[in-house]
């Protein structure tokens, strides 16, 4: 196994297909034998869910998306490994004929199984902290510049001056408002 955990003390492979309102969970042991039938979860109970659901003895795998984070971050403690697996190196579901929650759970489970998930490195919270904050100011950035370049766009178009000493310090006026 990749990871310092035994094979032995792992009794059931259990995957979870996020989506945004709900998140698809099923669980097979070694033999791949259902031991936890595909069922939906609603985000709003995943956490009551996995406490009652989840144990030591598990092994998880969670493909990325979005809030992957949130998720890993209520499994992990609860089960003996936990996977984050790189949703684009998933060829096997990328490329499947049959593309269904339940044939994704199926293939997560049997590449965690076979220890060949392909795993992305879960950051320390601090980390993902960070790169949220770093996210949400480029997003006010854009944000700010799209309607600073849309103003400058309506003042074009009906080309209207600003006066001197309009907006100071503002580049809506360009070399004409100064």
């Amino acid at each position: 196994m990749k990871g310092t955990e035994d094979t032995r003390q792992i009794e059931r492979y259990i995957a979870l297909d996020i989506h945004k309102e709900y998140v698809l969970a099923g669980g097979q042991n070694a033999k791949q034998e259902w031991v936890m039938p595909p069922r939906r979860i609603s985000m709003a109970k995943f956490r009551e869910w996995a406490s009652a659901n989840l144990q030591e003895g598990d092994a998880v795998v969670i493909e990325t998306t979005t809030n992957v984070w949130d998720i890993y971050d209520s499994v992990a403690p609860l089960v003996t490994r936990t996977v984050v697996a790189h949703a684009g190196a998933v060829r096997q579901i990328a490329e499947a004929r049959v593309k269904t929650d339940k044939e994704d759970v199926k293939r997560l489970i049997r590449l965690l199984i076979a220890d060949i998930v392909p795993e992305v490195w879960v950051p320390p919270v601090e980390v993902r902290e960070l790169r949220g904050l770093i996210s949400y100011r480029n997003r006010l950035v854009k944000t700010s510049t799209m309607i600073r370049n849309r103003l400058q766009s309506l003042l074009h178009r009906h080309n209207i001056l600003l006066p001197k000493g309009s907006f100071a310090g503002c580049s809506l006026g360009g070399r004409h408002s100064r």
